[in-house]
């Protein structure tokens, strides 16, 4: 049994600890009070065991050279990153939020006909509307 993790997933899991911890020891740092770190802790906590399962799930099944995707696959994934990072400020964070999942979904395999769009639609209601109730910061949305 061979196990595969790639580099770039490698590396990819590596930055976002290091922005994850930086940002932690940073709003520590600057105040440990219950206000500044209600967002901060949970969010490094959830994203450290989210890396954890990632990189065990990685190790605990064979590598099915079948489907591995490549350089490419990570680049159309990291592009299309950029344009929801675009476009959050031009079309709103409703609607950048919706295709950016819809198109995420559909590059995981999603071939379903109503599926796709139906689990983008209730992942952005819930997102908006969460970050709404959480953050007074008002967020340009064009639809929700």
């Amino acid at each position: 049994m061979t196990t595969r993790f790639p580099a770039t997933h490698a590396a990819f899991i590596g930055i976002v600890l290091a922005i994850t911890g930086f940002i932690l020891w940073s709003a520590v740092s600057a105040s440990a009070s219950l206000n500044n770190l209600v967002v901060a802790a949970p969010v490094a906590a959830v994203l450290l065991l989210l890396a954890l399962f990632v990189i065990a799930g990685a190790f605990a099944k064979p590598s099915d050279e079948s489907t591995k995707t490549g350089i490419w696959g990570d680049l159309l994934l990291l592009s299309g990153f950029a344009v929801f990072c675009y476009s959050l400020t031009h079309v709103g964070f409703d609607v950048a939020t919706f295709v950016f999942v819809w198109a995420g979904v559909v590059m995981s395999g999603g071939r379903g006909l109503w599926q796709p769009p139906l689990y983008a639609a209730l992942f952005t209601v819930l997102l908006v509307k969460g970050f709404g109730s959480l953050f007074p910061y008002p967020m340009l949305t064009l639809v929700l």
